[in-house]
């Protein structure tokens, strides 16, 4: 079980729920500490058998695995984990006035319950103003993503989703790792900034 140090900064709950989602898709590993962060991080005493330092080009040599730069975008996926209510607020805000490029799919997945609050609140229509789709109770490689992606000629999948862009290449997309915000710009733009 993986001991992760150094965090100095608390993660949302958003962000632990992606950095688990991810850990368990990319090394099968169900739990993981970080010491005075998550309960069971503060009962780990000592020094973890095995250490791996990672750093900042550790992390940018992952990125560039994904990048494609100026590739024409097909299709920018929020979900796998499916979106919290927050989550889908900051979806509509950084799409907040701008539209969708028209050669450009954006699915925002959601469960049932967090799109029910999501339509109460106005959140579903301020994304559906920019031509995105919000999706409920799906999970998008689960769902007929490649005939999803035969049917469209999809090939370029974005996400701000590790996990997600792990799976993703078996079912035939070349995916693209990035942040919600960066995700949302080439949306718009049609192409991979």
């Amino acid at each position: 079980m993986p001991v992760i140090a150094g965090v100095d900064t608390v993660p949302s709950s958003d962000a632990l729920k992606h950095f688990g989602t991810a850990l368990a898709s990319f090394g099968s590993v169900a739990l993981f500490h970080m010491p005075g962060i998550t309960a069971e991080g503060a009962a780990v005493a000592g020094p973890a058998p095995d250490t791996v330092a990672v750093g900042r080009t550790d992390i940018d040599g992952f990125l560039t695995r994904f990048a494609a730069p100026d590739d024409k975008l097909d299709v920018v996926v929020f979900a796998a984990p499916q979106l919290s209510l927050f989550e889908m607020g900051a979806v509509a805000q950084a799409l907040d006035g701008r539209q969708v490029h028209p050669d450009t799919t954006v699915i925002v997945a959601t469960s049932p319950e967090i799109k029910h609050a999501a339509d109460r609140m106005g959140i579903t229509a301020w994304i559906e103003a920019s031509g995105a789709v919000v999706a409920q109770g799906i999970c998008f490689y689960q769902s007929y993503a490649r005939e999803m992606a035969e049917a469209n000629g999809w090939t370029r999948l974005m996400t701000n989703s590790a996990k997600l862009v792990n799976i993703i290449g078996g079912y035939g997309y070349r995916p693209t790792l990035a942040s919600l915000e960066r995700c949302v710009a080439s949306a718009v733009a049609g192409r991979v900034l």
